[in-house]
């Protein structure tokens, strides 16, 4: 049935499209097959007839003809007549069709891949990112719940300023993040950050804030309460201009602000990003603290640098993640803590403006991909590095309090069991606090 099956190579010139060919191929169906063809070769020669007339391989050839490839191989059914040509062009697109992924195993193949340093896009294989995201994600934990949070008065105090930490492929540095000279020592090379998430100081008072921020924290080593509305948007604007110089061109940038203080955040936006994407609203499931109104919501700017092409792997929900701008996840104050207990309480000893894990991966996975750098400037107690760790991006992290740098480290090594090193030193963590 197949013995007399030969493959020839033939000119593109004088291949000709079949008049009743029903397949179309739209140009960016034929954009993706010229990738697959840059990347892996013309592996599947193309159908023609006798008269060298195109009855399976349309696309590769339309392809072939944007890369400009002149010639390619072709097996030659000049047994079949013309009925049976117009069928194999049916059923050799529609049998395909009718086949099933295995999500288990399609997700297995892209892990695989994307623990690997490949020198090709993993879109090659026809799957927008967006889709490999949802595949990936099977394989993380899927619970709703933040990762344990350690007693943070109970820590040893072990991190000093001007450290850098070593967590994974993970790296905190305590130090200021107004100062260029963090951001040089925290990146390598030519590193640069595809996504920036960050709660800053919200230049409010512990009492502002609310009574366990209060009772628990006392006041931000800066930025809390001390600065004049001015002040404050100066602040930002140096930090923004640093986050700007150490991103990529297009990368999107969430930064979280208290309403009293939004006008201060959006002015300092501007006047260093290209656009003010949006500004999504996390809607808490309950109210906090308040005056006039209980606030039951907190704000995240979306800012993009630069005028390059960002990233959107939601895309309208047309790869099953329906996102819009009001995100809604429960306060911290009604989360559980590892015991199944009401851990919010907790949560607030650790740092008193914290955000929802689950909050911080949804927008990674919105704008970034996976091996790519989160930088977070303002680190706190290390959501963003849970959620990097989880979503599988790299967080650099800067925070000028040691001790919240201690209790992200706790954090991160309980949640993965994994060792934090200090860089200049190369001491685990632990064994530097027996020191």
């Amino acid at each position: 049935m197949y013995s007399h099956l030969s493959i020839e190579t033939i000119p593109v010139a004088q291949l000709t499209a079949h008049q009743h060919n029903p397949r179309k191929h739209s140009k960016k169906q034929i954009r993706q097959i010229a990738d697959s063809i840059q990347t892996f070769g013309f592996k599947a020669p193309v159908l023609v007839d006798a008269n060298s007339r195109l009855i399976c391989g349309h696309g590769r050839v339309a392809a072939c003809k944007l890369l400009g490839i002149d010639q390619v191989p072709a097996i030659r059914a000049d047994d079949l007549d013309d009925s049976k040509i117009r069928a194999f062009m049916i059923a050799d697109n529609r049998l395909t069709e009718n086949a099933e992924w295995d999500n288990t195993l399609l997700a297995e193949n892209f892990k695989f891949l994307s623990d690997l340093n490949l020198d090709f896009e993993l879109e090659v294989t026809g799957f927008e990112y967006g889709e490999i995201e949802n595949l990936l994600s099977l394989d993380e934990d899927g619970s709703s719940e933040e990762p344990p949070v350690p007693n943070a008065d109970s820590l040893p105090s072990i991190t000093r300023l001007g450290d850098v930490w070593q967590l994974g492929e993970h790296r905190i540095l305590c130090d200021n993040s107004l100062d260029h000279g963090s951001y040089k020592t925290l990146f390598t090379g030519s590193e640069k950050a595809s996504i920036i998430f960050t709660d800053p100081p919200y230049n409010l008072s512990a009492r502002d804030i609310g009574k366990v921020c209060e009772a628990n924290h006392g006041d931000f080593a800066m930025g809390a309460g001390e600065m004049t509305a001015a002040e404050f948007q100066a602040f930002l604007e140096t930090v923004f201009d640093h986050l700007s110089s150490f991103s990529t061109n297009g990368s999107i940038h969430y930064i979280c602000m208290d309403w009293r203080h939004a006008f201060e955040l959006v002015a300092a936006g501007k006047a260093v990003y290209s656009e003010w994407k949006n500004l999504c609203v996390w809607a808490k499931n309950a109210g906090g603290m308040g005056t006039f109104y209980r606030s039951q919501h907190e704000l995240v700017f979306v800012f993009k640098n630069g005028t390059g092409k960002h990233q959107n792997h939601f895309e309208l929900g047309q790869h099953g993640r329906y996102r819009t701008n009001v995100w809604n996840y429960p306060s911290v104050m009604h989360l559980k803590d590892s015991d199944g207990d009401k851990g919010g309480n907790e949560a607030l000893n650790l740092h008193p403006t914290i955000k929802p894990v689950a909050m911080i991966e949804d927008a990674l996975r919105d704008c970034s991909r996976r091996g790519e750098i989160v930088l977070d400037p303002f680190l706190g107690s290390g959501s963003t590095l849970i959620a990097a760790e989880k979503t599988g991006r790299i967080c650099h992290g800067i925070e000028l309090s040691p001790r919240y740098v201690d209790v992200a480290i706790t954090r991160w090594q309980e949640w993965t069991g994994k060792k934090a090193v200090h860089v200049e030193t190369g001491i685990t963590y632990k064994d530097r606090n027996l020191l």
